[in-house]
């Protein structure tokens, strides 16, 4: 099923449009058009991966590449996270040896920074990974060490130079860049310590980069993810794509449909591209937080008992 661009591309050329003829260019639109039309269908396990974080002063942010956290492990012991429920409620007033939800609650609102520096007031400091990137400017909405709101404009130069800012900043709330080739890295460099720390990578599809952050458990240095990603556009023909190629045909013939406003054979069509898909996971596996535990119970050297009949319960776990 791991079809690239490129590949996907030429099997759906002769469904795109009325004419059943188009360019490479139109063709990526239409790729691109159908997996955002299937993107959010289901729960597809394709749209899902492991990323490991570090954690920073008892917190993580989620990279922009990620929607919603599914799993989460700290070492080897998987981790609980909060839902709205608890995020709503006075967490000091719950115990918490009685409540499941203590180990990953969200830090409310959304974040620029991976990080934050509060050792000093600090210049901006921007890096281009890319020498395409030379000569890009970013706009940062900062607050000054008087509390009062800038607009800093700064403009990347010859990495691995490190760009900086003439006014000293105690805090950032909003960022805008244009799409890059490469990854940009935000550092505050501290004019005191003569020292640079970095708070923030932003990814090349960041145009108004925002992060959702998340407190973790005391002892977490790093922790590990299974996470759903974001819609984006493809563009680099080996990129892989997350869908079966009959499931992208149809997906195709809908969006032909939607153009000719014919709603019957657009939801036709929709409806079979999800079937087709859902065939392609059904033999995916799950991801699980790991083995079954159960308390006061240890498992029986002999699972099948010596009576041939079926087995019992106090075949497979014997009480302690």
């Amino acid at each position: 099923m791991a079809d690239t661009l490129e590949e996907m591309v030429e099997l759906v050329k002769g469904f795109v449009g009325d004419s059943g003829t188009c360019s490479y260019e139109r063709g990526v639109k239409a790729v691109n058009q159908a997996r955002r039309l299937l993107w959010n269908k289901r729960n597809w396990t394709t749209q899902e991966e492991y990323v490991q974080i570090c954690c920073v002063n008892g917190c993580f942010t989620l990279p922009a590449r990620y929607e919603q956290i599914r799993l989460a492990w700290v070492g080897d012991e998987a981790a609980s996270l909060a839902d709205e429920w608890f995020n709503q409620t006075n967490a000091l007033a719950l115990r918490p040896d009685q409540s499941c939800h203590r180990g990953i609650t969200e830090v409310g609102g959304l974040h620029v920074l991976f990080r934050d520096y509060t050792t000093h007031p600090y210049q901006i400091g921007v890096m281009a990974e890319e020498a395409e990137d030379i000569g890009v400017e970013l706009m940062f909405e900062a607050q000054d060490q008087y509390d009062t709101y800038h607009k800093v404009k700064v403009t990347t130069a010859n990495p691995p130079t490190l760009a900086k800012s003439d006014l000293l900043v105690k805090g950032i709330r909003a960022v805008t860049k244009p799409v890059t080739k490469g990854r940009i890295r935000v550092y505050a460099y501290d004019t005191a310590l003569q020292a640079k720390t970095l708070i923030a990578i932003y990814q090349p599809n960041d145009a108004h980069p925002t992060f959702r952050r998340f407190t973790a458990p005391s002892t977490c240095e790093c922790i590990t993810l299974y996470a759903s990603r974001k819609y984006y556009d493809l563009t680099d023909p080996k990129e892989l794509l997350e869908f079966s190629p009959d499931a992208m045909i149809y997906a195709v013939l809908a969006l032909n449909a939607r153009e000719n406003r014919k709603a019957d054979e657009f939801l036709k069509n929709i409806g079979i591209a999800v079937q087709e898909q859902e065939k392609e996971m059904e033999s995916a596996e799950i991801p699980t937080c790991g083995t079954l535990r159960i308390s006061n119970f240890s498992r029986a050297e002999n699972l099948i008992g010596s009576d041939l009949l079926s087995p019992s319960p106090n075949d497979y776990f014997l009480y302690r």
